[in-house]
């Protein structure tokens, strides 16, 4: 009987990874044929299109880059994902900790507020924010893409990282106080490394947002100067035609930052998840 058992064990075991390798493949095998396919020829690309192409080409990404202006795109892309991300996450980080780890008379209220904020999506407010920044002049700056980004990302930044500094004992301030520490010393110097995986997180998370966001740099940015890497890739359709292989060039230089940063930061992106969605 326990030779069964242990047999029927190796049997579900084996089952359990194979649908994993299945489940892995399914997920990993379009990059792997966007960056096969980014080497081939239109021509190719039609006749050969899940084959391995015959060479590796780099003449699509040397076009994507030049005649797409893909490293424009990109700059731009960088600029407004890092502004966006520094901003949300130091005030976002900052409001988490006045709300978990400080004693005031609407610490509660504010911070329902804030989830209240997580079931308005950002694009049901296209058309006010248009009008507004119409009147402010903001339209086709960096500044009227970064706003709506760090306004919706505060949302998320305040739950992830309040679950987690509730966590933190107070012992730690209460000693630090002791020492003759202030507020700003205390949050930057010893809850900041504590709270490093939240941090990361919500970093992350915000960046991933940003970084692929279409909808809001295409109706405030008109200038193709200004535009990020989302926007950047209709650019590649033609009237006539399209220059496929070149376009998804471009689409592996779009996607190759987020897949770089969640490879590095993985580890410390579960560890903020579980320890901002469990309290007590």
């Amino acid at each position: 009987m326990k030779d069964v058992g242990k047999m029927k064990n190796k049997v579900i075991q084996g089952v359990k990874y194979i649908v994993l390798f299945l489940y892995a493949l399914t997920c990993i095998y379009p990059m792997i044929w966007l960056v096969l396919s980014s080497f081939k020829s239109n021509e190719e690309l039609f006749e050969n299109t899940w084959g391995i192409p015959k060479s590796l080409n780099i003449i699509n990404y040397v076009t994507a880059v030049i005649q797409g202006h893909i490293g424009t795109y990109f700059i731009n892309s960088v600029i407004v994902s890092a502004v966006s991300v520094v901003i949300c996450v130091l005030l976002g980080s900052m409001v988490s900790y006045a709300i978990s780890r400080m004693q005031w008379k609407f610490s509660k209220i504010v911070h329902k507020l804030f989830m209240l904020g997580m079931m308005i999506p950002i694009y049901a407010t296209i058309i006010p924010l248009f009008s507004m920044f119409n009147q402010m002049h903001l339209l086709d700056t960096y500044v009227s893409v970064i706003i709506p980004h760090i306004v919706f990302g505060f949302p998320m930044v305040v739950f992830i990282m309040t679950g987690f500094l509730e966590n933190i004992p107070r012992e730690l301030e209460e000693a630090a106080v002791m020492d003759g520490s202030n507020i700003y010393q205390i949050f930057f110097k010893i809850i900041t490394p504590i709270a490093k995986p939240s941090i990361v997180t919500v970093a992350v998370i915000t960046f991933i947002d940003v970084w692929n966001d279409l909808l809001i740099p295409q109706i405030f940015l008109t200038s193709s100067d200004k535009m990020t890497l989302p926007v950047g890739l209709t650019e590649f359709e033609g009237l006539h035609t399209t220059d496929y292989v070149s376009t998804i060039a471009a689409v592996v230089i779009t996607v190759i930052p987020s897949i770089v940063v969640y490879i590095l930061l993985h580890k410390n992106i579960m560890e903020g998840m579980v320890a901002g969605a469990v309290k007590g």
